[in-house]
């Protein structure tokens, strides 16, 4: 029992999907870039363009530092530079505060952002400042999920406790290879001659314990190169691609005239509904049924009842069944 406890313990699929979870996507905060930000003249389009790229720059600062396969695509801050989301003057600038104070070098894109969003407040007073506001909560969010993945990485389940874990798990099995062994049959014990040959019960007890151990131990570290390892790569690609597709292509193009659809034009007094085509009408959706009555009478009169899944139990209601 005290093994199987320990080995529950060790195994933590919460830790596991709740830095998956810390992960952030950019698309909430710069669609809410978009909305107090709309501008389609050169000066707002570059400081949407912009503030895109420190987003995304501030993620890959963080992401190289925990991630195996971002810190192979950036092995350098040069790399940075070469992919196009660092200038050359911004890497003198990150360079110079890393050697001044260092652990900061990845929230200075966000004071940048800042910086950016109070020009287009000053230079725009009939900026919207509730939604300036938000997006400033968007942002906090934003840095906090970023600094949540720092903190994961940065304390992980302690060293003593895993080399405890696999210690007891081998040693389990060392002696249960010894201690389930039968005594030799040409001895003629008594009350000991072997029933099977195969120790079945031991080896799927191997397979178990020694799996959960083995999951164990990759929920530990999902960031790095393994098969079942997050995929943070392509996050990062997904994240920057949409990120300026957002503030450069979706901004930029207006939307279709209003036009009256075909549910426009439909009849007020039938029920609007979506044909079924191909195999889709031999899976027709069922009605989700509660499982109380939907009406309660009020007059004594008053008796009807809903209908119920368990229809042969009755409910009472101020005295009526």
């Amino acid at each position: 029992f005290f093994f199987f406890f320990k080995l529950k313990i060790y195994v933590k699929a919460f830790r596991w999907w709740r830095q998956f979870e810390c992960i952030p996507w950019p698309e909430d905060l710069l669609s809410l870039l978009c909305t107090f930000m709309p501008g389609k003249d050169g000066r707002s389009q570059q400081r949407r363009h912009t503030i895109a790229r420190y987003v995304n720059l501030m993620a890959a600062l963080v992401y190289r530092e925990i991630s195996s396969s971002i810190r192979r695509r950036f092995p350098s801050m040069k790399d940075l530079v070469e992919s196009g989301l660092l200038t050359d003057t911004e890497f003198k600038l990150l360079s110079e505060i890393s050697k001044d104070i260092k652990n900061v070098r990845w929230m200075a894109p966000l004071h940048w952002v800042q910086q950016i969003v109070m020009d287009e407040v000053n230079d725009n007073p009939q900026a919207h400042l509730a939604l300036v506001n938000h997006f400033m909560q968007e942002l906090k969010a934003y840095r906090a999920s970023l600094r949540k993945l720092f903190s994961y990485d940065w304390v992980c389940v302690p060293l003593v406790y895993t080399q405890v874990a696999a210690l007891a798990t081998y040693a389990y099995f060392g002696f249960c290879l010894i201690g389930r062994q039968y005594l030799d049959p040409s001895k003629k014990y008594r009350d000991y001659d072997v029933d099977f040959v195969i120790p079945i019960f031991t080896i799927v007890q191997f397979l178990f314990f020694v799996g959960w151990f083995k999951v164990g131990q990759d929920l530990m570290r999902p960031f790095g190169m393994d098969d079942d390892d997050f995929e943070l790569d392509y996050i990062f690609e997904r994240s920057v691609c949409l990120s300026f597709a957002i503030v450069d292509r979706l901004q930029m193009n207006d939307y279709e005239p209003l036009q009256k659809d075909k549910f426009w034009t439909a009849d007020n007094s039938e029920a609007i509904s979506i044909p079924r085509t191909g195999l889709a009408h031999k899976h027709k959706p069922r009605m989700p049924i509660r499982h109380v009555p939907s009406y309660k009478p009020i007059e004594r009169n008053d008796v009807e009842e809903g209908k119920t899944r368990c229809h042969m139990w009755k409910k009472k209601w101020h005295g009526f069944e």
